[in-house]
């Protein structure tokens, strides 16, 4: 599991948020849900959803997602990891489709098909 590193925690805190929003808006970029950044960050659940309440408000966005699509804009998977991507549009991409795959994975058909297209 990769770690926030000092970079990507300022990165995120210059969008003016708390260095404790910055690390659970990493973690959200990173595909997490409340309760495992609780765990990560050992944390309750219902603390964790308070910051991503206070993000979502900050951030002026509807959504985790949409949440994650600025956070990777701003420190992009490619810095993050020493990675040569390069796009982080094709990171965004990603991300979206992990989200749905979670939420379709009860439909088999269409899991199997967006896991397979992540991989």
């Amino acid at each position: 599991m990769s770690q926030p590193d000092q970079r990507s925690v300022e990165a995120l805190a210059s969008l003016k948020l708390t260095p404790r929003e910055a690390e659970v808006l990493f973690w959200i970029s990173e595909g997490k849900s409340n309760q495992d950044i609780g765990v990560i960050l050992a944390a309750s659940t219902g603390t964790i959803c308070k910051h991503v309440e206070h993000i979502l408000s900050k951030l002026n966005v509807e959504n985790r997602t949409a949440a994650a699509v600025i956070a990777l804009e701003k420190y992009p998977v490619a810095e993050r990891s020493g990675s040569k991507w390069g796009q982080p549009q094709i990171a965004i991409v990603i991300l979206i489709a992990q989200q749905l795959a979670d939420l379709w994975s009860g439909s088999c058909e269409i899991y199997n098909a967006i896991t397979a297209l992540i991989a």
